[in-house]
């Protein structure tokens, strides 16, 4: 993920989890990081440009500023919505660190990046949707949520999934491997791909609601009507 890049050797004790909101309108995506016993020391090294076995905020700040710009070009690849044919832009982006300053040691640190993008055109109402989440071995968690008043209609590239709510729709799983035919051809991705659409006016959960109420107030004149007669 963000921080992924700045270790060479493999994370086995780092934890990633990602957030994904998307409106008609927009789409935020937050990154969680904690790095744990030698990814944090070695985190913590990184962050130490004089090299004095100390992390001060300015170190923090200079980091924060150099890696942002070298990698938002990055932050484009991450998210698709309607397999491209929607136009993402950079709304905002912030990336926080927390406790990472001072001595090099093994404690817990943790990295949050949170990154605003711009859709254009808008989802419209008709047609099907889709928004796909570059995925990863090591994300333990992916909680996504849909638009208000969309259904979905496919999940693929999630494993242990569970749906949180149906309105907003909000999944929450791990990153798995997503399978998908490329022209004749068979092709795998550590990516997740929800297929949405515009929820019929039938399908909202007040609709049978309000029907009853309706039905009841009919009885009620039609037995009204009844007495007076």
């Amino acid at each position: 993920m963000v921080l992924f890049l700045l270790v060479s050797q493999a994370m086995a004790e780092a934890v990633y989890e990602n957030d994904v909101q998307l409106e008609k309108d927009s789409l935020r995506l937050t990154i969680f990081e904690t790095y744990n016993l030698t990814d944090a020391s070695e985190f913590r090294a990184s962050l130490d440009a004089d090299n004095d076995s100390r992390v001060t905020e300015l170190e923090i700040s200079s980091f924060k500023e150099s890696y942002l710009a070298s990698r938002t070009p990055q932050f484009m690849e991450y998210v698709k919505v309607d397999e491209g044919n929607v136009t993402l832009y950079l709304d905002s982006i912030s990336l926080d660190l927390y406790n990472a300053t001072g001595n090099i040691t093994q404690a817990p640190l943790y990295v949050n990046t949170t990154i605003n993008y711009g859709l254009t055109p808008e989802l419209g109402e008709n047609g099907n949707h889709s928004l796909w989440v570059m995925g990863h071995p090591l994300i333990e968690r992916m909680r996504i949520q849909l638009p208000t008043g969309t259904v979905l209609i496919s999940n693929a590239g999630l494993d242990n999934v569970t749906t949180l709510k149906t309105d907003p729709v909000i999944l929450e799983g791990k990153s798995g491997i997503r399978s998908f035919m490329a022209g004749n051809k068979s092709t795998f991705e550590y990516a997740a791909n929800l297929e949405f659409r515009e929820r019929k006016i039938y399908e909202h959960n007040y609709i049978l609601p309000f029907l009853i109420g309706v039905e009841l107030l009919l009885i009620l004149f039609a037995l009204y009507i009844r007495r007076k007669r």
